[in-house]
């Protein structure tokens, strides 16, 4: 079963929650599609390592301490007999200010935590692993940052605030420009800087994912009326983002497998 709990109120700047998930199963494999996610995260596998299938048939096993970018390419996770996951999902400028490491250098892939922030990681890393409860391990992690904050790398700018809004896609590169009082090149570069991609690819990526997520709750829903809620200027600019996305055509996607929040 999923547990979430919110962080401590000095670090909600940078993180958003913590998730824990534990599952154990006989079956040779579960694969389950994901698709794009405006995220990023840490994440933590303690128990069974965990392997990605991409759609051009290459594969990947992923380390037990991970930082993911945004997420720019349909894959399937394999989960593991027993996977164990504990994720530290940040705000979207969250790795940025605390770390002053661009997040251009995450976009699509999973890198090792330990290997960006050296023995530091390594030794929370050791302790998550040998905590007993998702209590402890969030323990753990909050000592860790809340360290981390008294010297953050970036301080807070107006382009923090935007990034936040959950209705991010439905304003223009301008609009969100003024709002962050930057010219449009200076919202870009310090966009990419924070998110690892452009604010035209970010706001695709959030406005399919509430598509998304509107379509797994409301199955009886047509995708053109979808599109239409979700702001699209058509439904077949969703189903352009759809192939791009997922690499298949709705009809061919497991709703009822995929993992979208």
């Amino acid at each position: 079963m999923l547990q979430i709990l919110p962080p401590h109120p000095a670090l909600r700047p940078f993180v958003k929650a913590y998730w824990y998930l534990h599952l154990q199963h006989k079956a040779p494999a579960i694969s389950i599609p994901i698709a794009p996610i405006p995220e990023s995260c840490l994440y933590f596998y303690p128990k069974d390592r965990l392997h990605v299938n991409y759609l051009d048939k290459s594969t990947q096993t992923i380390p037990d301490n991970i930082i993911t970018g945004q997420v720019t390419v349909r894959h399937n996770l394999v989960i593991p007999n027993n996977y164990l996951m504990f994720k530290v999902l940040l705000q979207p400028s969250g790795f940025f200010r605390l770390f002053g490491i661009p997040m251009t250098l995450f976009a699509g892939s999973y890198e090792e935590i330990n290997l960006v922030l050296g023995n530091e990681i390594k030794e929370i890393r050791e302790r998550i692993e040998n905590a007993a409860t998702f209590g402890q391990m969030v323990s753990i992690t909050e000592a860790f940052l809340l360290r981390k904050i008294v010297n953050y790398r970036v301080e807070k700018h107006a382009i923090d605030a935007v990034l936040e809004q959950s209705n991010f896609y439905h304003f223009s590169l301008d609009q969100l420009a003024q709002e962050a009082c930057l010219s449009s090149r200076q919202f870009e570069r310090k966009f990419l800087e924070r998110t690892g991609v452009s604010p035209k690819f970010y706001s695709r990526i959030a406005r399919f994912n509430q598509a998304m997520k509107l379509k797994q709750k409301a199955p009886q829903l047509s995708w053109m009326h979808v599109a239409h809620d979700c702001g699209y200027f058509d439904h077949n600019h969703l189903l352009r983002d759809f192939k791009q996305f997922t690499g298949e055509v709705p009809s061919g996607f497991d709703f009822e497998k995929a993992v979208i929040y």
